[in-house]
Order: C-alpha cells, then structure tokens, then sequence
C-alpha cells in the first residue's frame, strides 16, 4: 500500500496584504519564484517555517495569475516557438473574460513575474503579437514625461 505524501503549502502574499497557498508545483509554473527556489534554496526549508512570500501585486491580480498557474500545472512546458491555437480552450476562454485593466495588469505580471504560456494567451487575447506588447512595456514613459523629456 502506497503512502501518498501530504502536500507542502507555501504562503504567497499580495501587496494588500493578502496571503494565498499555493502547491510547489504552482510555484514552479511562476519563473521568478522558481529560480528563487531553486538559487537560495527555498526547497530544503520546511513549507510551514518560510515566511510568506511577498509579491507586489494586488490581491485580484495575484488570485487570478495563482489560478492559471494552477489550473495550467500539469500541461507540458510552455513551448514559445509554436503557435497558440486559434481558439483557446473552453476554460481559458472563461478565464480571460475579465476587465481589461484586469488583463493588462495580468499580462504586466505575467511577464515581470516569467510566466510565459500566461503571457502569450494574454497576447493572444488582445491580439497583438508578444513582441510588440514587450515593446511597449519597456517604453512605458507617459506621453507628458517624455515629451517634457525632449
């Protein structure tokens, strides 16, 4: 008979502050945090002696980039050089029915935060290219500063 292993809860923190427990394997889909896991050595440490992680992100944010991560745990890893599917599945469809400011808030995080695959359905969403929508979050200097720049 095969003894299951209880399952280790790490405490993620938005910036509100709000804590969520997440799975390792839920981290492990959230670069930034998969490489500090992995460089410091986060996983030798018992889950319940970390203190919580803390993320500045907002609590909305935060919840809805823990529920991609986790719903999308088991998938393959995430492959940039193929396409997205012109239609995306049923329950990411349902996912990505959010306020824009929601979603473009996601897709900052998605990106600042190394999640790829949330990344690119996020460009898919808004229909641009992952290229350009990276582009414009280098550039992102308001109109007034820059001009008031120049």
């Amino acid at each position: 008979m095969q003894v299951e292993q209880p399952v280790a809860l790490y405490k993620l923190r938005s910036s509100e502050p709000q804590i969520f427990l997440v799975d390792r394997r839920t981290v492990a889909m959230i670069g930034r945090l998969e490489e500090l896991f992995t460089t410091v050595g986060l996983d030798r440490i018992p889950s319940d002696q970390l203190p919580p992680i803390v993320l500045e992100l907002p609590a909305t944010v935060l919840r809805k980039l823990i529920e991609w991560c986790d719903h999308h745990k088991f998938d393959a890893p995430f492959d940039e050089s193929q396409p997205l599917p012109a239609e995306l599945p049923d329950w990411d469809t349902n996912f990505f029915m959010i306020r824009h400011t929601l979603l473009f808030d996601l897709l900052r995080a998605a990106r600042h935060f190394d999640v790829p695959g949330l990344f690119s359905m996020c460009c898919h969403v808004v229909q641009q290219n992952p290229l350009e929508i990276m582009g414009g979050l280098f550039n992102d200097v308001p109109q007034e500063r820059s001009a008031a720049a120049a």
